[in-house]
């Protein structure tokens, strides 16, 4: 099942071969869709909601409905097995659907041509989901893994491990940072997606005027070849506004110190 954009509409797949539009607000039957041969295992809106994606069993075709007028727009064929689940980019332009077939089909939905094929599962792909920026789509296999793919270039980003059965459901959080699966083997795992936080910059020495970690003779040096100058500059080590005696007095107590060594 699938609900409209908008919330108005109901969407049902059965295994009678028929997809139901159903009013929400008086859950009467509004149209019956009809032309596939075999179950249908998934709808979804596209984001405007003016089409419908289902996709069934054997032979593996997916159709795109008008959803205003209940009429087929076009079949897209291309699967060796059942299609188990279609998903619609957030933009509305890409059709992604997940076969039996261990392949993960990219459409262009305005002309329902092939982009891409994903072929890195070892089993069926049960199910398929979308960043909501529409860069990256998670797909989850009956291997036992989920993958991450790359939209654009179609590559494999990374395949996360760790449940023991069929991954039958996938889905983002709202801002992508965390993803969550779900498995024939009991459990969900939420995975943590979001970057690594950057490694502080160990903190400088201010003595430390050429910035080679070490306070040393090099520093004294660099402050006596500024001397005089006044204005921002490392050379200027207490910080007065001119470099003078007292900078070179201030890089000798340091004498030796590192930023390793600073707290």
């Amino acid at each position: 099942v699938s609900f409209s954009p908008d919330g108005t509409i109901l969407a049902s797949g059965s295994g009678d071969k028929t997809v139901r539009l159903w009013d929400v607000l008086t859950s009467a039957l509004k149209t019956t869709l009809t032309g596939h041969t075999g179950s249908v295992n998934s709808v979804s809106f596209s984001p405007e909601g003016s089409i419908l994606a289902s996709s069934g069993g054997w032979p593996g075709e997916v159709h795109l409905w008008d959803v205003a007028t209940g009429a087929l727009k076009t079949t897209l064929t291309g699967h060796t097995g059942s299609v188990d689940s279609v998903v619609f980019s957030p933009d509305g332009t890409i059709l992604a659907s997940g076969s039996s077939d261990k392949t993960v089909r990219l459409w262009d939905v305005a002309t329902g041509v092939l982009k891409t094929t994903l072929t890195e599962h070892a089993s069926s792909v049960n199910s398929i989901s979308f960043t909501s920026d529409g860069t990256t789509l998670v797909s989850g296999s009956g291997d036992g893994t989920v993958s991450l793919w790359d939209v654009d270039s179609g590559m494999l980003k990374t395949m996360l491990t760790g449940h023991t059965g069929r991954v039958d459901s996938v889905v983002f959080s709202p801002d992508g940072t965390i993803l969550a699966s779900g498995s024939s083997d009991g459990t969900v795992l939420l995975w943590d997606l979001a970057p690594p936080e950057p490694a502080p910059e160990p903190p400088r020495l201010v003595a430390d005027v050429n910035g080679d970690g070490t306070v040393s003779i090099l520093d004294l040096v660099a402050v006596a070849s500024a001397f005089g100058e006044t204005g921002e500059t490392p050379a200027d080590v207490n910080g007065d506004g001119t470099v003078s005696i007292l900078d070179l007095v201030a890089v000798a107590s340091a004498f030796g110190e590192t930023t390793a060594s600073t707290p």
